[in-house]
């Protein structure tokens, strides 16, 4: 019997003896550090740690940044948790448009999968963007977009810091923001048009709400 698995009886017993509720196992896979930065610094602030406690977040880089090759792997993870009988309540992959391929391929069989995305373009930073303004603008790649950013000294050198501390007080405008994107976006989609065809989007918002909702599940 493997530490593992005797570690994880140990833990279901204790469980069971006192009525626990553990954190819930969450899988994140993400292509860039820059959304690494992100979810880390929220789950390392000392009032998140303990109920965030079991969400693994990962940095996977598969050969050419492929949106693909991050949900072979996420697949390949949740496999192997279900083998050992210590599966994921919910796994999600973090990436975006930025020139990458196989997306549209990537889009349906992660819902085959039951594979969550939480996907932005052009880049992740329109997240970041959205901590401080409403936009639909169209930037052509991540580094007009983060130019932008420091332009207008939301952050200033963004690529040299650890951005999280200077934007965590913004959260809430950012996902307010992000509820503004999703209803400016609303008609194309009911159109027809997919989401990684849009000007501007990101629904990082539905992950980080997704974590919100474990901090303020309570423990009985």
């Amino acid at each position: 019997m493997t530490s593992n698995l005797i570690l994880r009886k140990m833990v279901n017993k204790h469980r069971k003896s006192f009525n626990l509720q553990l954190p819930q196992r969450i899988l994140i896979l993400c292509e860039g550090e820059s959304e690494i930065k992100y979810l880390k610094g929220y789950q390392s602030e000392e009032k998140n740690r303990r109920k965030l406690s079991g969400v693994q977040i990962e940095l996977y880089q598969p050969e050419n940044f492929s949106p693909y090759g991050l949900l072979t792997e996420a697949k390949k993870k949740a496999k192997e948790a279900n083998k050992e009988k210590y599966s994921f309540n919910q796994v999600w992959i973090v990436f975006d448009r930025n020139g990458h391929a196989n997306i549209p391929k990537t889009f349906c069989e992660a819902t085959d999968a039951s594979v969550k995305i939480a996907f932005s373009l052009i880049s992740f930073e329109y997240w970041i963007l959205l901590h401080f303004e409403k936009s639909r603008k169209y930037y052509p790649n991540c580094d007009s977009l983060v130019h932008y950013i420091e332009s207008k000294k939301y952050i200033i050198d963004y690529c040299k810091t650890n951005y999280y501390s200077k934007i965590k007080e913004h959260q809430q405008t950012a996902i307010e923001n992000a509820r503004w994107l999703h209803k400016q976006n609303e008609s194309d989609l009911n159109r027809g048009a997919k989401k990684y065809e849009l000007s501007a989007y990101t629904n990082f918002d539905e992950l980080f709400i997704t974590l919100q909702k474990i901090l303020q599940q309570v423990i009985a």
